[in-house]
């Protein structure tokens, strides 16, 4: 049973401000190393409790990334995994002085630039390896070139994106 005081959190229309805030959660607790598999239950906690703390109106950003950040804390306790909980404080002053004050976004869209522009065989490389996972090997077979070649083109990958967004956000 629901205090008299809080929202009914099924009713509560979901607007544009807590749509724009989720993605930026599920980013920062993939900074924090949150697993696939419970970053969705500790976004919708997060976005539970500030729903009833704020109601439908939406909670500021920080206050959200706190809130999922002690969400994750409890889960790890939960699971007995005091070092990961040490590791939090480290990563929490990276997010902040990486993550600029729209949460990611800018460095999500210079991203998405950039590997618009890379080469076809580069930017695939890029997909197999970071976003399906595959090894070296497969990456390999799938582009037709050596492993050791793999190793190089990730590397050269990985600098022209850098390079490519450090000039994207400076220009910002």
């Amino acid at each position: 049973m629901r205090d008299a005081g809080q929202p009914a959190v099924d009713r509560v229309p979901i607007d544009d401000a807590w749509r724009d805030h989720a993605p930026r959660v599920r980013r920062y607790l993939r900074f924090l190393g949150a697993e696939r598999d419970v970053v969705d239950d500790l976004v919708q906690e997060a976005l539970l409790a500030a729903l009833r703390a704020f109601g439908p109106g939406g909670a500021p950003l920080p206050w959200l990334l706190t809130t999922a950040r002690n969400l994750r804390a409890q889960h790890l306790r939960r699971l007995g995994r005091r070092r990961e909980i040490a590791d939090l404080d480290r990563l929490e002053t990276a997010w902040h002085e990486q993550a600029r004050p729209d949460g990611g976004d800018a460095q999500r869209d210079a991203l998405a630039v950039c590997l618009e522009n890379l080469p076809e065989r580069t930017r695939s490389a890029l997909v197999h390896r970071y976003r399906d996972g595959a090894s070296r090997h497969t990456i390999a077979q799938a582009i037709g070139i050596g492993e050791e070649g793999v190793k190089s083109l990730l590397a050269r990958a990985r600098a022209l994106l850098a390079d490519c967004m450090q000039r994207r956000l400076d220009h910002d």
